[in-house]
């Protein structure tokens, strides 16, 4: 059993094997003497033969003992009539007499009470899981390195029912989007993320853009980003808890409403020092590519059939035999290596332990000049001084990153990013062809268009343009435990979380941008974000008879500050010199912005337990919080949740039942306003004719404005059968976050455009069900199967009149919008332009009608609102299927992913039948296209539909409106009007993903003769190897714009870097 193995080198440090007999010595006396104590040896195992490494062997009622060896062997001193005590993590506590024998074998069977028993839950605070009124998932190191990305978020897909994530690319250090049971607010400004805690403090997981699109041209879609948790080492990580529901995060109030992950970092122990060291190359490729036609050449049709070559766009004539085509797409990419490696050093006495660590994550990306560097260092430490117990925490690392301009150019910049320019590439041109043989640079339509109006090379892109960013983070904690009885402790804790991110952006001079900044531009960019958190908490628990009581009381203080500077220029006034001091200062620029905020808090909890029977907890927390207006800045978020353990209402184990439980919570937690969102600011002064102007930002602040407020509840059941063999936990939820603060956009009369108001709700209410399962378990063989489902459903409630569709800024490509739409519709929808179709006597379009044919231009006619509701991102259901096997010292483990429904917008198909790339675009062999629909002989008011056809055909003429068109352009045209329905390029989308497979093998009790390397063990690993699915786009699990607010970009697939798979293998070491 692979747990055993893992569990075995811990407790063999904890008791200190270099002396295994005196490790339990009481150095104030021992109760027998050597005349009394004789040496006896014994054997423990499982249930099904495996030897037992690491049990401990304790003569009761003294300090003497050992721990079994690698082979489950033990020797201790005791004398005849002394008791032998066994005990093991997950295992019945074992009673020996000592007899006239010398040597006792031990079964120990596992323990149903103990299994599992403990999480950890909010403030950090450990419970047993059967007193729990609310569902938590907790996951171990062992499974998290199982598929170990560097990204620990990417390490929870497919494992924790409830939770939702999204890889936005492929890129090196490409970030990921996590939600909890839905997202909870609307607003573009709003994060939908969990609460990120590590080791008691509150960590920074934003997904930041150093720059802005005034200042700089920064936006989420022109590159990509990392989301803040990367800086975590995955290999420093012992556990993580996923508190899902409103009572799960309660005691953090204003924090709570998204869900909470904590994090725990590994702690040394008792015993011999332990290094360990990990090492792992991988390799990296992309998946799923567009496939681009290969049949026709650039080219563009006029309305009067003149063909002009003079574009990037492939409308053009066939390709002539002979003509050598290119494969620029497949060609573009590469396989990326990776290094991963990280050493640790742990240990301690009974008084105190460290752990020291050390890593490096080396990324080559998939795209040249890309990659991504992260180093990492950590120290935790603790120590003892009677009833005092001090306790320390410091991380530092950096994060390096170079990428590229991917789905865009920088805003109102001109230019392009390499991806578009990539899928649009026509294949008769050799893309590597960016340079002339002097080094200056290749056109292909140079001296023909206008170099700003022309497509860049993506080669060029990567080679003279630059991006990169650099983050320092250092995050750090000191703790102190007072116990001032067996029954009451204080416990103290100050922490400190900063890091700053420098951004850098070189366009280089001679680039395909607008005309201003063709002689080059220069941008950079600086974030500095900083935290400061006090905590202090008392906790009492006495037990009467049967009754076990607890009481928990503390405050907190939390304060935050962000600052940006944007510093930005272009045209260099001498060629080759990067410098903003080679840049006039009229055309340099800066700005800059600092936020505050500060929130203060007092807590309460109170547990009553009978037995282990009955269980409940009520908590309550009040914050203060410097974002509200002064008489609504104080708010009380209260909860309550039991459980109640069915099993033990029977006398005697069942051999079927093994652990029944129901539960139920409900709470109310929140969710302050942004910084200085009550404030109107003032816009810049601008000088007019000699004279000053002053006026209010289009921004209207709100001095009444009240906190997002949300009221949700739960219920579960969790049930073990066999011996814990199988077992499921199943729960249903329903939440509503009321006050959303919205800006709805206003009349200008009123002085401003937007202003934050409180109004309408969002709704989520889903079901989750976790099933575990052994269904083979023996001495060398056991199978172990997760499967984990859920589903959500969020929507909207009633809004105030004038509050429209809620659209994130940096979730808009081609024709669709992603949107959460008032009024009872859906959170993740999308909204987009379709085609008019025939109406009914009422006037309204008959859904499943025919389409409308415009008699002024020969196709269909084109409802031009975009904010119809063209479909609905979120998925119906969504699961994973772990699987692991052990054989002996052999491991093997595969994760299926699993989602059934929700669409999404295949905007690089998009994009491709706009440029004439895709595959569609052959249809008839582009010699004819058929428009087939209905058109209106009566009048607007009065309707007459009738059918009717046009086919369009290559080397005709047609008179349409009283104009003469070939049938070239109208081929060309009906690939463009077709580009305009949204709908042609929507799927509802159901995936089977192999998200990866990996095996391990121990070669420990093969080296064990030797006492110089503790642990030995290899593994390999795969991931993202195959997706079984309907899309037909490149892979379905897409979010073009990493990190935006509100209803975000999952689910929107445009040009972005194709997703990758890996193959890894890797070495661990203990010494």
């Amino acid at each position: 059993m692979k747990k055993n193995y893992y569990y075995s080198f811990v407790l063999l440090a904890l008791l200190g094997m270099a002396s295994p007999q005196s490790a339990f010595a009481d150095k104030e006396g021992i109760h027998q003497t050597v005349q009394q104590t004789k040496k006896v040896t014994g054997k423990v195992t499982t249930a099904t033969g495996e030897p037992v490494i690491g049990a401990a062997v304790v003569v009761k009622g003294t300090s003497t003992g050992a721990v079994t060896d690698i082979d489950g062997n033990f020797t201790v001193d005791a004398a005849q009539g002394n008791i032998l005590e066994i005990s093991y993590i997950g295992y019945e506590t074992f009673l020996v007499k000592v007899g006239a024998g010398n040597n006792y074998n031990v079964t120990l069977q596992e323990d149903s009470e103990t299994l599992d028993e403990v999480v950890v839950t909010a403030m950090g605070i450990k419970k047993e899981r059967k007193a729990l009124g609310y569902a938590v998932s907790d996951l171990k190191s062992e499974e998290l390195l199982k598929n170990k990305h560097t990204n620990v978020v990417n390490s929870l897909a497919g494992k924790v029912p409830g939770v939702n994530i999204t890889q936005s690319s492929g890129a090196a250090g490409a970030g990921s989007s996590i939600t909890i049971r839905g997202g909870n607010s609307a607003s573009e400004g709003r994060e939908n993320q969990p609460l990120f805690v590590v080791d008691g403090i509150i960590y920074d997981n934003s997904t930041q853009v150093t720059g802005n699109s005034g200042y700089g041209g920064e936006t989420r879609s022109s590159t990509t980003y990392s989301n803040r948790v990367m800086d975590i080492n995955p290999e420093d990580i012992e556990n993580m808890s996923v508190l899902k529901g409103a009572a799960a995060a309660a005691l953090y109030g204003s924090r709570a409403a998204d869900g909470v992950i904590i994090i725990t970092t590994k702690k040394g122990a008792e015993g011999s020092v332990n290094v360990n060291f990990n090492s792992k190359l991988s390799t990296s490729f992309v998946g799923k590519t567009p496939e681009a036609q290969t049949m026709f050449d650039r080219g563009a049709y006029s309305s009067n059939g003149v063909l002009s070559t003079d574009t990037y766009s492939s409308w053009g004539q066939k390709i002539g035999a002979g003509t050598k085509i290119y494969d620029n797409i497949d060609g573009f990419f590469q396989s990326g290596i990776i290094w991963d490696n990280s050493v640790n050093v742990s240990g301690g006495h009974k008084n105190g332990s460290f752990f020291l660590s050390a890593s490096n994550y080396d990324q080559q990306g998939v795209v040249r000049e890309t990659g991504y560097n992260k180093t990492t260092v950590r120290f935790n430490g603790e120590q003892k001084y009677g009833k005092l117990t001090l306790g320390a925490n410091v991380s530092y690392s950096i994060a390096d990153t170079d990428k590229t301009l991917t789905s865009g150019g920088l805003y109102s910049g001109g230019g392009n990013g390499t991806m578009t320019a990539l899928y649009g590439w026509p294949v008769t041109d050799d893309m590597t062809h960016y340079l002339n043989e002097d080094g200056s640079k290749y056109r292909i339509l140079d001296g023909i268009v206008d170099q700003s109006s022309e497509t860049e090379n993506p080669y060029w892109i990567i080679n003279k343009n630059k991006l990169n960013d650099q983050t320092k983070r250092f995050t750090g904690a000191a703790n102190a435990n007072f116990k001032i009885t067996d029954w009451w402790d204080v416990t103290a804790r100050v922490g400190y979380d900063e890091y700053t991110t420098d951004a850098y952006t070189y366009i280089a001079p001679g680039g395909n941008v607008s005309q201003i900044y063709q002689k080059g531009r220069l941008n950079k960019n600086k974030y500095a974000y900083q935290y400061v958190t006090t905590n202090v908490m008392t906790n009492i628990n006495k037990k009467f008879g049967d009754f076990d009581f607890n009481l928990l009381l503390g405050t907190t203080t939390e304060s935050t500050t962000r600052k940006s500077q944007n510093h930005w220029g272009y045209e260099f006034i001498t060629p080759g010199t990067i410098s903003f001091n080679n840049i006039a200062t009229e055309n340099q620029f800066f700005k800059d912005a600092t936020s505050k905020k500060r929130m203060v808090g007092v807590y309460g909890e109170f547990r009553a337990s009978y037995k282990s029977l009955a269980y409940l907890t009520v908590t309550g927390r009040n914050d203060w919080s410097s974002t509200l207006p002064l008489e609504n800045r104080s708010y009380f978020y209260p909860s309550v949740s039991g459980s109640f353990v069915v099993s033990e209402l029977f006398a005697e184990k069942s051999d079927i039942l093994s652990y029944a439980k129901v539960r139920g919570s409900w709470a109310k937690v929140g969710k302050d306003a942004s910084p200085y969102a009550t404030l109107t600011y003032l816009v810049s002064p601008l000088n007019y004719n000699g004279f000053v102007g002053v006026g209010n930002s289009y921004v209207k602040g709100n001095a009444f404005l009240l906190p997002e407020i949300q009221k949700a509840w739960e219920v579960g059941v969790e049930m073990r059968f066999f011996n814990n063999r199988l077992g499921f936990d199943w729960t249903y939820y329903r939440s509503e976050t009321s006050n959303q603060i919205a800006s709805p956009r206003l009349s200008n009369a009123n002085g401003s455009i937007l202003s934050s108001i409180n109004s309408g709700s969002v709704i989520n209410e889903g079901m989750e069900l976790a099933i575990n399962a052994t269904p083979v378990k023996t001495k060398d063989f056991s199978w172990d199967v997760t499967l984990n489902m859920s589903y959500n459903r969020g929507s909207l409630g009633q809004f105030l009149d004038g509050v429209g569709m809620f659209y994130p800024t940096d979730a808009q490509f081609g024709t669709v919008k992603s949107a959460s739409v008032p009024n009872g519709g859906k959170f993740l929808a999308m909204t987009g332009t379709r085609y008019y179709r025939e109406t009914n006597s009422n006037g309204e379009q008959i859904p499943d009608g025919r389409y409308e044919i415009d008699p002024n231009t020969g196709l269909y006619k084109v409802n031009g609102d975009a904010a119809q509701v063209v479909g609905n991102r979120e998925p119906k259901f969504i699961g994973g299927l772990n699987n692991t096997i052990n054989w002996k010292n052999l491991t093997v483990s595969a994760l299926l992913d699993i989602r059934i429904g929700g669409d999404v917008y295949n905007g690089t198909k998009y994009y491709m039948t706009s440029r004439g790339m895709d595959k569609q675009t052959l249809l008839n062999d582009r010699q004819s296209v058929t428009v087939e629909g209905v058109v209106n002989k009566g009048t607007a008011a009065a309707p007459q539909w009738e059918a009717q056809s046009y086919t369009y055909q290559s080397g005709q003429t047609y008179e349409i409106g009283g104009v003469t068109y070939s049938g070239d352009y109208m081929i060309q045209q009906y690939w463009s009007n077709y580009c305009s329905h949204s709908d042609n390029f929507i799927q509802s989308v159901n995936w089977l993903k192999l998200r990866s497979v990996s095996l391990s093998y121990d070669f420990t009790s093969l080296i064990k003769k030797q006492k110089f390397i503790k642990r030995l063990s290899v593994n390999a690993t795969a991931t993202n190897l195959f997706t079984w699915t309907n899309y037909d786009g490149m892979d379905p699990e897409v979010s073009t714009a990493g990190g935006t607010g509100g209803s975000g970009s999952t689910g929107i697939d445009y040009c972005s870097i194709p997703s990758t798979s890996s193959f890894t293998f890797g070495v661990n070491l203990t010494f």
